[in-house]
């Protein structure tokens, strides 16, 4: 059987029409929203507004500890200070 160019440009646009649909035509045909990805700035948002939350409570706890480590070492250094005193007021240094 001879093909004609006629015919190969009619089966050349039969084959056109029978592309794929992109995944955007196909949610549009269906009359239904695209799915938000990853990059959605509802959800970036959210996440942040997470993390943000968290972030600050962590900081407090680390904020809460430098204060007792430093009420800490203060009381070190006067117990360490009391005892030389102690040691020199003894005759000892």
């Amino acid at each position: 059987m001879t093909v004609t160019n006629k015919d190969a440009k009619e089966f050349e646009k039969m084959l056109e029409k029978m592309k794929p649909m992109t995944i955007e035509e196909e949610y549009r045909n269906a009359d239904v929203p695209m799915p938000k990805g990853p990059n959605d700035l509802e959800a970036t948002i959210e996440r942040l507004e997470f993390r943000n939350a968290k972030l600050h409570n962590y900081n407090e706890k680390i904020e809460q500890e430098i204060i007792e480590l430093r009420r800490d070492n203060k009381k070190l250094s006067k117990q360490c200070e009391d005892l030389l005193h102690q040691f020199r007021n003894k005759g000892v240094l």
